[in-house]
C-alpha cells in the first residue's frame, strides 16, 4: 500500500493542475465580444517618478488618442530627473494636459498609491484609464477600453505585453539576455491568461496597472486604495479583488488588439528580479483561500517536474511520472496555444519546454521572496 503513495499523489497531481488549466482555458474561450456605444469623458491618469526618458514616448501616444473627450493627468512623484520640465513642455502645447507635483507621501500610503489618489483626486472623468510611463498605447487605446463599458460593467482589464526593439541605448543583446527577454515577455503571456482566463469566471486574480479602466464611482464604491494601503504594489491586483468582493459591478477584459499597451522589458536580470520580488510581494495580502490555491498550483507544478525527473533516474515510485508529466505539457500547451493567438503572441512556440521549465524554477526561487523582502515603489532620489 505504500508503495502506492507517490504514484496516487502524482496522479491526483496531475489531474488538479490539468483542471486548472483547463477551466483557464475555457475562460478564455468564453470571451465577450459586445461593445458599448457610451462615451463618457475620461481621465488618463499616470504616475512617473523620474520617467524623464520614457515620457517623451508615451506622452505623444497619450495627446493622439482617438477618443473624442479626455484629459491626461501626469502625477510627478518627487522625481529627481527632468520628469516636470518635460510634462510642462507638453502642457504648453495641449490643454487637455493636467500636471500635479507630489512634494512628499503620507506615512500610511504606499507611494505610488498615493500619487495615484492624487491624480483621480483631481480629474473629472467618469471613467478613469490607467497606465505607466514606460509604456506606449496604440490610439485606439482609451475607445477600445471604454466601448467594453456596459451599464453593469465597473472595471475593464488589458493586456500589456513586453516589446524589447522599445529599449534604447542598450548594447547589442547576446544570448543570454535574449533569453532573458522572451522569458520576461512569456511571463507576461502567461500572466494575461491566467488573469483573462479567471476574470470570465468572475473569479478575477489577476491584472496590471499599465493597462486598467474603472469607473471613478467604483474607486468611491470601494473607499479608493485605503484597504489596500499596507501593500507597496497592488494598486492593480489588490484592488480588482477589492471590486470583485465588495461590489456588484462586472469586469472585463478587453482582447482587441487595439487595446494592447506595449512597455519596456526591464532592462537587466536584477531590474526584472527587484521587478517581480515587489509584484509578489501583494501576494502577501491574498485572502487566504487564494493564498493556499496559488500554492497548491505552483506546488504541483514542481511536483510533477520533480516526477519526471525521477522517471529519467529510474526511480520505480516515479514511474508514473512521465505521463503525469506529459499530461500537464498537454495542458500547458493547450493555454500557450489559445494564448498566443489570443494576444498575438506567436514567436515562443519553438521555445516553448524551455520556458516551461524557467517558470517553473520562476516561480519556486523568486516567488517566496515576495514575502519576505520589503521593497520601495522606486528608490528615494538622492539629494
Amino acid at each position: 500500500m505504500a508503495d502506492l503513495v507517490i504514484p496516487a499523489s502524482l496522479v491526483l497531481t496531475a489531474i488538479f493542475y490539468s483542471f486548472v488549466i483547463i477551466g483557464l482555458i475555457v475562460g478564455l474561450m468564453r470571451k465577450q465580444k459586445s461593445t458599448s456605444p457610451y462615451k463618457p469623458f475620461v481621465s488618463i491618469i499616470v504616475a512617473a517618478r523620474n520617467e524623464e526618458e520614457n515620457l517623451h514616448r508615451l506622452l505623444p501616444a497619450l495627446v493622439e488618442q482617438a477618443y473624442p473627450e479626455f484629459e491626461i493627468i501626469i502625477v510627478n512623484d518627487r522625481s529627481a530627473d527632468k520628469t516636470s520640465a518635460v510634462v510642462t513642455s507638453f502642457q504648453q502645447k495641449h490643454k487637455n494636459l493636467k500636471f500635479i507635483e507630489v512634494s512628499s507621501s503620507p506615512a500610511d500610503m504606499p507611494p505610488k498609491k498615493n500619487a495615484l489618489a492624487q491624480g483621480i483626486k483631481a480629474s473629472k472623468g467618469e471613467i478613469l484609464c490607467f497606465t505607466d510611463a514606460d509604456c506606449v498605447p496604440t490610439r485606439q487605446w482609451v475607445g477600445e477600453l471604454v466601448a467594453l463599458f456596459q451599464p453593469e460593467t465597473g472595471m475593464v482589464v488589458g493586456y500589456s505585453p513586453y516589446d524589447d526593439s522599445l529599449q534604447t541605448g542598450l548594447p547589442k543583446a547576446g544570448f543570454l539576455k535574449e533569453l532573458f527577454w522572451k522569458f520576461s515577455a512569456y511571463e507576461e503571456l502567461k500572466a494575461a491568461g491566467w488573469s483573462a482566463g479567471s476574470i470570465a469566471w468572475r473569479k478575477g486574480w489577476l491584472c496590471t496597472g499599465r493597462n486598467l479602466a474603472y469607473r471613478r464611482s467604483v474607486y468611491d464604491e470601494v473607499g479608493g486604495f485605503e484597504k489596500i494601503k499596507a501593500s507597496v504594489s497592488g494598486d492593480d491586483d489588490l484592488f480588482l479583488q477589492l471590486v470583485r468582493r465588495e461590489t456588484a459591478w462586472k469586469i472585463r477584459y478587453s482582447f482587441s488588439p487595439e487595446s494592447f499597451v506595449k512597455t519596456i522589458p526591464p532592462a537587466t536580470f536584477s531590474a526584472f528580479l527587484e521587478q517581480r520580488k515587489r509584484h509578489f510581494s501583494a501576494a502577501k495580502f491574498f485572502p487566504f483561500s487564494m493564498k493556499l490555491f496559488f500554492f497548491l498550483f505552483h506546488f504541483s507544478n514542481l511536483a510533477l517536474f520533480i516526477g519526471f525527473l525521477g522517471f529519467l533516474m529510474g526511480l520505480s515510485p516515479l514511474l508514473i511520472g512521465l505521463p503525469c508529466f506529459a499530461a500537464k505539457l498537454v495542458a500547458d500547451a493547450s493555454l500557450f496555444f489559445i494564448s498566443s493567438e489570443t494576444f498575438r503572441q506567436r514567436g515562443f512556440a519553438v521555445y516553448f519546454l524551455l520556458m516551461e521549465i524557467l517558470y517553473i524554477f520562476y516561480n519556486t526561487l523568486i516567488g517566496p521572496l515576495g514575502f519576505i523582502r520589503k521593497f520601495e515603489w522606486k528608490p528615494e532620489p538622492k539629494l
